[in-house]
């Protein structure tokens, strides 16, 4: 385990939950006097990125907007409901 800002080795200073006194366990960089998260990751040869929706599909709405999947005639009325849509940003 190294320490995220220094890059020093600090896989000996863990210390486990003690909530006797209100102690969260977890890793220590006396260097930087900086507690570090016991579920901090350290990337790995071989890991796959992870990338979000937004990332993937850039600006485009996800899926088929509401609008085009609604026919119902009535109302408020279809034309009413495509206004709706559109100021949701759905064509």
């Amino acid at each position: 385990m190294n320490c995220p800002k220094c890059d020093e080795d600090i896989g000996d200073s863990y210390q486990e939950d003690d909530p006797s006194v209100g102690i969260v366990g977890g890793y220590y960089c006396d260097a930087c006097d900086l507690p570090v998260d016991r579920d901090a990751y350290e990337p790995m040869e071989g890991d796959v990125p992870i990338m979000t929706a937004r990332e993937a599909r850039g600006d485009r709405p996800l899926g088929t907007p509401i609008s085009k999947l609604s026919g119902r005639p009535g109302e408020p009325g279809f034309a009413e409901f495509c206004r709706i849509a559109r100021s949701w940003g759905h064509e």
